[in-house]
């Protein structure tokens, strides 16, 4: 069921993004009632929806005192107003319970305008009036005799107000329309003749975007072009594979299943998609193509590709679809060379982003693919240049290469300055330089061999090699942002040292990729859920905090209590709904519950990663909670299983050692299971992590992601930090399995 507060409503106000202020508040005032919701028509844009209050305390944020020029200031240039109460258009029709229970489920405080008939209808706001009953509605100078927030009764007038300032009246008013009472309501007596003649249309200067209807599904395509069904495919005989998108499969169709996983932008009406295609069965002798798709309806072309099968045999080609650079889908296609073409298989032959936000995707300059062939990995990589390859690497090896890496890095942890003395990065944040140095080169060594293993290794073949130096030399140029969607592939990517060659007495920091470039890591799995990049923290954020009380007692200083007290002043200034858990069973059912609002779920404990050799295996890989509660995978695998998305869809920060120490052996760590559970991401740690700097890292990236900085900003900005404040590299430890420009929407932010 619906709560009230989540329910259509019919009362509202429609302005366009050129009302003023002061028209705005005028306006309210004339219908009594400064509650309404007000819709905003945005020029090409799409609508933005809020109420007067956060107008109010939007202007206050940068206008302490009131002055009365901003009652001629457009609502466009009202800033932080617009854009960040931003809300989807949805068809009336097509809003049953169910559907309006989803929307808010995935959305707890989302906004969207309802739409009939052409016209705005209703708005639909995941907010609690309760939340904004502290607004300071007269800071305007209004002093109307408004309603009461429920039962349409008028609340006693306030005191009369210093007199308004004057407005320059425009030509014409830019509030469109006052929907402000429901249907069934008899309009007022001189009202009549204005309701029968149907409500004002703004003018060609300020267009309404026309209805349109709900966004029908589309699918990816892919044919061989030119032959004749069933004919067989010769090796060394080139043949023309076409993609396109289309309202329907196609019986011709080498794909059976690739649903488009792209949802258009409320005025977007042309999306453009490059397609690279690569495969270690096909010779692919034609460049990435470029595919344009309408809003509605079949694209616009077809991205058409010479390949020259190499051997006979089931063949298997890839084709990623990227926008700006930014992974969209991964498509792939089965095709048998030397006997009759079959019809393909009704299994998963795609794996992209869901629906939800994809139109938000900002641009990448460099993507990496890497997925799972059995006998190695298929490497693709997209940017300013393009190659793919086949990585040699079984997964033993690759468990072992990263096994070595990480134990390089605790080797760090565990350094030491001199004989008896302790070691300096578990005693404090400042490293002494010479212990600094020694680590420095520690981790260099160790980053450049593990890239040399990967890229370069005895088995490597000039493909390989040739997308290593690729992505080496696009590394050792400016700033990057790089985006790594991988399959049982979960590298260190941060430590991977670009120098060439390498040179132990002259270490540069920024040959590292994690200290001069953003790096994302998104895991491709068969059910992607990576969300929108914005959480709206608006007028609360959710924040649970779970955490081994025993730490402090165990370590001999107070990290828990430290980091419980960080959360209570935070939530002072920046507003949340703070929750504790202490035990492995609280967490047990907090993760149970599918209608959990938690939107940033954050650990400090202990934990335990089990490689399949180990006792109990993956499902024995745990958690540690207060009083040694083991939270194991194979308990929320029963009590908690993935399928039960959490409605919140969180951020969630396990800062516990091994956290993020995955062997690609299993993959079933605890990265893949809260993705799994609907978490829009999950930042991990490489190795047994000091207990200070962890509980300081966290402190100093909270204070900056709540401010509304990207979370892959947020890495860059603190892995740089420590290194040149404090010699102290482990921020290279972190890894960030998210997408990267991830930030929040709060009060404070």
């Amino acid at each position: 069921m619906v709560t009230e507060s989540s329910e259509l409503k019919r009362e509202f106000l429609l302005a366009h993004e050129d009302t003023t202020v002061g028209e705005l508040r005028e306006t309210l005032q004339a219908r009594g009632n400064l509650w309404l919701y007000v819709a905003v028509l945005l020029n090409g844009r799409g609508y933005a929806v809020f109420r007067l209050g956060e107008l109010i305390e939007t202007l206050k944020l940068s206008e302490p005192a009131f002055r009365p020029e901003l009652l001629s200031r457009p609502l466009r240039d009202v800033r932080g107003l617009l854009a960040e109460r931003s809300a989807s258009p949805v068809e009336e029709r097509a809003l049953s319970p169910g559907e309006v229970r989803r929307l808010f489920r995935d959305a707890p405080r989302g906004r969207w305008v309802v739409l009939k008939d052409g016209e705005v209808a209703g708005v639909l706001v995941g907010e609690t009036r309760s939340a904004a009953s502290g607004m300071d509605l007269d800071w305007l100078h209004a002093a109307p005799a408004r309603a009461e927030a429920t039962r349409g009764r008028r609340a006693a007038p306030p005191p009369p107000s210093p007199p308004l300032a004057p407005v320059a009246a425009p030509p014409r008013s830019r509030v469109l329309s006052a929907a402000d009472r429901p249907p069934a309501m008899a309009p007022p007596p001189a009202a009549a003749a204005a309701e029968r003649a149907g409500p004002p249309r703004p003018s060609r200067a300020e267009p309404v975007a026309a209805e349109e209807p709900p966004e029908e599904p589309r699918w990816i395509n892919a044919q061989l072009e030119g032959r004749d069904p069933g004919e067989p495919l010769r090796v060394d005989e080139p043949c023309t594979i076409a993609f396109d998108v289309d309202v329907q499969v196609r019986a011709g169709s080498l794909v059976r299943n690739a649903l488009l996983t792209y949802g258009f932008a409320p005025a977007e009406t042309m999306l453009e998609l490059t397609v690279q295609l690569s495969s270690e069965d096909f010779e692919v002798l034609t460049e990435p193509q470029k595919l344009r798709v309408p809003r509605r309806g079949k694209s616009s072309n077809k991205a058409r590709f010479d390949i020259r099968p190499k051997r006979e045999g089931d063949g298997v080609l890839q084709a990623v679809f990227l926008k700006d650079g930014n992974f969209v889908q991964l498509v792939t296609v089965r095709l048998q060379v030397g006997g009759s073409i079959r019809s393909p298989a009704p299994s998963p032959t795609s794996l992209g982003r869901g629906l939800d936000a994809s139109f938000a995707l900002q641009p990448r300059d460099v993507t990496l693919v890497l997925t799972s062939t059995g006998a190695g990995f298929q490497a693709i990589l997209a940017g300013p240049v393009y190659a793919n390859a086949t990585l040699p690497i079984t997964l033993p090896e690759l468990d072992q290469m990263i096994g070595q890496a990480r134990n390089d890095l605790q080797g760090i942890v565990d350094l030491e300055p001199g004989a008896g003395g302790s070691p300096s990065y578990q005693a404090g944040i400042d490293i002494p330089p010479e212990v600094a140095d020694a680590a420095l080169r520690v981790a260099a060594k160790a980053g450049f061999r593990l890239f040399q293993r990967v890229f370069f290794g005895p088995a490597a073949d000039a493909q390989s090699r040739l997308l290593g130096s690729r992505l080496r030399e696009m590394s050792q140029r400016e700033k990057l942002k790089i985006q790594i969607l991988s399959e049982r592939f979960p590298l260190p990517w941060g430590i991977l040292y670009m120098a060439d060659p390498f040179d132990p007495d002259h270490i540069d920091p920024e040959m590292f990729l994690g200290f001069k470039h953003v790096i994302e890591h998104i895991p491709l799995q068969p059910a992607m859920q990576v969300l929108a990049n914005r959480i709206d923290g608006r007028p609360l954020l959710s924040v649970s905090l779970n955490v081994n009380a025993d730490i402090d007692a165990q370590m001999g200083i107070p990290v828990i209590a430290e980091q419980l007290a960080y959360w209570k002043e935070t939530s002072k200034r920046v507003g949340t709904k703070l929750v504790v858990r202490k035990t492995d069973d609280e967490v047990k059912r907090a993760l149970a519950d599918t209608s959990s609002s938690d939107q940033l779920v954050y650990f400090y404990c202990h934990a335990v990663s089990k490689s399949l050799a180990e006792g109990g295996g993956p499902d024995a890989s745990a958690l540690v909670l207060t009083g040694d509660g083991r939270l194991t995978l194979g308990d929320l695998a029963l009590f908690a299983p993935i399928g039960s998305s959490l409605a919140g869809a969180p951020l969630v920060f396990i800062n516990a050692c091994e956290s993020a120490e995955m062997s690609p052996l299993f993959y079933d760590g605890f990265v893949p299971y809260f993705m799994g559970k609907g978490a829009r991401g999950v930042i991990g740690t490489e190795c047994q992590t000091p207990a200070i700097f962890a509980a300081e890292w966290a402190r100093r990236f909270f204070d900056a992601f709540l401010t509304g900085k990207t979370v892959g900003e947020v890495f860059l900005e603190l892995r740089r930090e420590f290194y040149e404040k404090h010699n102290n590299l482990l921020g290279l430890l972190y890894a960030l399995y998210c997408d990267g420009d991830t930030r929040l929407d709060s009060a404070a932010a």
